[in-house]
């Protein structure tokens, strides 16, 4: 068998996400964002571009859950920004699936301050994520079937950097109190090609 040389990712980003709430979550993220990484550091011929826009999308959509996740489980902490009665509404949504968490979060405006884009861009994002079922490829509109088109490397850092602005987001808005600053995980994560 042939033994893999993993070559160092070049172009990363260090993110400290303190809104996690999950401590087994933000382990889950912490593996993920270090798998994204090593298809990053090996992505020759654009092989992985489509794993890794999956990959992306996978650990945005687990982030943002864990406001939900807070909202429900940490009453006492509470959610900075977050009014306690906007807080006790949000905790009573049945959330599971991105699209339901991108439409909560709309309704209740979680991330206008990322500007009036952030929810299109988001189900954008979604639309190319859920494109792991290969049979799934009529979304986002006007894309291209084959996937070597469609996930161009112009796609895929255009969804690290929007993850890690989603991230930036989350950490500044929602942080946990700073007595649980040393439950924050930290995360890196390629921000381009």
């Amino acid at each position: 068998m042939e033994k893999i040389t993993l070559q160092p990712v070049k172009k990363t980003e260090s993110v400290t996400c303190k809104f996690i709430g999950e401590f087994l979550v933000g382990d889950n993220i912490v593996k993920n964002a270090e798998a994204l990484c090593r298809m990053h550091a090996n992505n020759n011929g654009a092989l992985f571009n489509k794993l890794m826009l999956v990959q992306m999308g996978s650990i945005v959509e687990s982030s943002l859950d864990q406001i939900f996740y807070r909202a429900r489980n940490h009453a006492v902490e509470g959610l900075p920004n977050i009014p306690e009665d906007e807080r006790k509404a949000i905790a009573e949504k049945d959330v599971g699936r991105f699209a339901a968490i991108i439409d909560v979060m709309k309704k209740h405006k979680l991330l206008d301050g990322m500007g009036p884009d952030i929810y299109d861009e988001l189900h954008k994002f979604r639309e190319y994520r859920n494109r792991v079922h290969i049979q799934l490829d009529d979304k986002p509109k006007d894309t291209p079937r084959r996937e070597y088109e469609a996930f161009t490397t112009a796609i895929v850092e255009w969804s690290f950097k929007l993850g890690i602005r989603v991230l930036k987001f989350l950490t500044e808005r929602y942080p946990r109190p700073a007595n649980l600053a040393q439950y924050a995980h930290e995360l890196t994560l390629p921000n381009a090609i």
